[in-house]
């Protein structure tokens, strides 16, 4: 909270409704539409498919700018092979997870269905073999600060992605957080303890920057990956919806900026500009003095710069427009679009209702959870007036939802990636575990493998 009341608060920063398309359209500055993770969002983890290798992520960008990238935590772009790993997109070292989730205390991976269970921790080219059993959060926190201690100023700027897995399911936190709250339900309890492992996070990582004398040429943004998911724990208090849904609460996400070179002017104010995820890349370029395009790809760049709207050399955000989702994989196509401040939401929404401060709690009912909106029609919000989309504007403005859906369909055009996944690979998935000892592994031959180079 101090870093956010001392910084700049973004009151309307967008994600995509869940995590790996979030995460490739911040790495790579493409709107997550464009990517395989809206698919299924890498799920099950045995598909062999990962964000687009032909997409520069900004680790590799930033080398251009002679940066040294580090990610910590969380991963979810694709592993099936080496060259989707975060050092075969350019990252100079890494420590963390390759799927999407995972014991928060044993580093075990998701698997629902029994088959492979495995370890799921992964330090630059290989298994973290004893390093798992340490809490996430205290490991890869540890792990950040010593990275910022050690980093040399002189060979060069740093690019930390530190990816924590809090809040993410499953709910779990040490004693010595879950402690420090007193609500009848236990549930929320640990569910702020892991907001509070965050909060220490946060502190230790920013003490670091600072105690290394970096803190006054560092940009520090906070954000997530898209709403909580209302069914397993969080809130999106006052906005409708949840993870997994177009509505605002799943979309739309705490955000701020601090950091020495964010100038005194713009601290302790919000802006209510629109920023997406996606902007995130050509900021970083601009920042940088590189340039953010990427051409000889299936679609160019579509990040916009928001250094001079978060610095106050312009008081709007130059982001008006943006695509939610546009998901050719059913029929009809659904998703949602931006123009201005008018929001269409196209095909059935779950969870299409308003939660409390904490979900699930005593008064939760599943059928919350299963009512559906924008179903028979398009829905029509504008979302400056109404943030909390209680009063669809469909009927009422027919001639803007023909204007939008004109917009939508022009979608179609663009480029999506295939309609299904690649085959499942659980032999090959399995054979890697076995071979290494029951940790995660990518599991077939990467580029430099298959073409004999080392």
């Amino acid at each position: 909270d101090s870093l956010a009341a001392d910084g700049l608060k973004l009151d309307f920063h967008y994600t995509y409704k869940y995590c790996a398309p979030t995460r490739g359209s911040f790495l790579t500055g493409r709107l997550p539409y464009h990517l395989s993770a809206t698919r299924t969002n890498f799920i099950p983890y045995d598909i062999p498919d990962g964000i687009d290798l032909s997409y520069t992520m900004l680790p590799k960008k930033l080398k251009k700018a002679n940066y040294t990238s580090h990610h910590i935590g969380k991963w979810h772009q694709g592993f099936y092979t080496v060259d989707y790993t975060p050092m075969g997109r350019g990252f100079d070292s890494t420590y963390g997870f390759l799927e999407g989730g995972e014991d928060h205390f044993t580093q075990k991976s998701f698997r629902p269905d029994g088959i492979c269970q495995a370890v799921d921790l992964w330090e630059n080219h290989a298994p973290a073999y004893g390093k798992n059993g340490t809490y996430n959060g205290y490991a890869f926190t540890e792990h950040a600060v010593d990275l910022i201690k050690n980093h040399d100023k002189n060979s060069g700027p740093m690019f930390l992605y530190f990816a924590l897995h809090n809040t993410h399911g499953p709910v779990e936190a040490p004693d010595r957080f879950t402690n420090m709250y007193h609500f009848d339900q236990k549930l929320r309890n640990v569910f702020n303890g892991m907001i509070s492992v965050v909060d220490e996070s946060a502190k230790n990582v920013t003490t670091a920057l600072k105690e290394s004398g970096m803190w006054e040429n560092t940009l520090f943004i906070w954000t997530t990956d898209n709403g909580t998911p209302v069914q397993v724990a969080g809130s999106n208090k006052p906005l409708r919806g949840s993870k997994g849904t177009n509505f605002e609460g799943g979309t739309r996400v705490p955000g701020f900026v601090n950091g020495g070179i964010l100038p005194s002017k713009m601290r302790g104010k919000s802006v209510n500009g629109t920023i997406h995820i996606v902007d995130w890349y050509a900021t970083f370029c601009e920042l940088a003095g590189i340039s953010p395009e990427d051409p000889g790809t299936p679609t160019p760049v579509e990040s916009v710069s928001m250094w001079k709207y978060l610095s106050g050399q312009t008081d709007e955000s130059p982001r008006k427009k943006f695509v939610y989702d546009h998901r050719m994989f059913t029929s009809p196509y659904t998703g949602a679009i931006r123009d201005g401040d008018y929001k269409l939401i196209v095909g059935s929404n779950h969870a299409a209702s308003w939660f409390g401060q904490f979900s699930p709690n005593t008064t939760y009912n599943k059928k919350m959870y299963e009512v559906t909106a924008c179903s028979d029609k398009p829905c029509l919000f504008n979302i400056a007036d109404d943030p909390t989309e209680h009063f669809d504007l469909s009927d009422k403005m027919p001639e803007k939802v023909a204007e939008m859906m004109t917009q939508f369909k022009a979608l179609e055009n663009e480029h999506h990636p295939p309609k299904y996944n690649p085959p499942r690979d659980t032999k090959g998935y399995c054979g890697a575990v076995s071979e290494y000892h029951d940790f995660v592994h990518p599991w077939q031959k990467g580029l430099a493998e298959r073409f004999g180079q080392h």
